[in-house]
């Protein structure tokens, strides 16, 4: 998997402890169907079975198996002071 993140985004994960994981996240309605995002987290998931490690620099990056490898991964960080995170999206 092709993974593109910038310098700020690489110092926010390592002020967070060098690990992020990138999963998927269900959204089900009663009316609509159900919707899948991708969320960033600082931090190891805690089952590793279902996750595919990369390193980049010295950082770990845990993605969900379940995510298309073909596509690039990209991690944009946004927000401000402690209001700060990454967003994962798939291009």
């Amino acid at each position: 998997m092709n993974i593109e993140i910038d310098a700020g985004s690489k110092e926010w994960i390592e002020s967070k402890g060098n690990q992020l994981t990138v999963k998927t996240l269900e959204v089900k309605a009663c009316c609509a169907p159900g919707v899948q995002e991708l969320v960033a987290v600082p931090g190891k998931p805690k089952t590793l079975n279902n996750y595919h490690e990369i390193l980049i620099d010295n950082l770990s990056i845990y993605v969900q198996k379940n995510i298309r490898s073909k596509e690039k991964l990209i991690l944009k960080l946004s927000g401000f002071s402690i209001l700060k995170s990454i967003s994962a999206k798939l291009q």
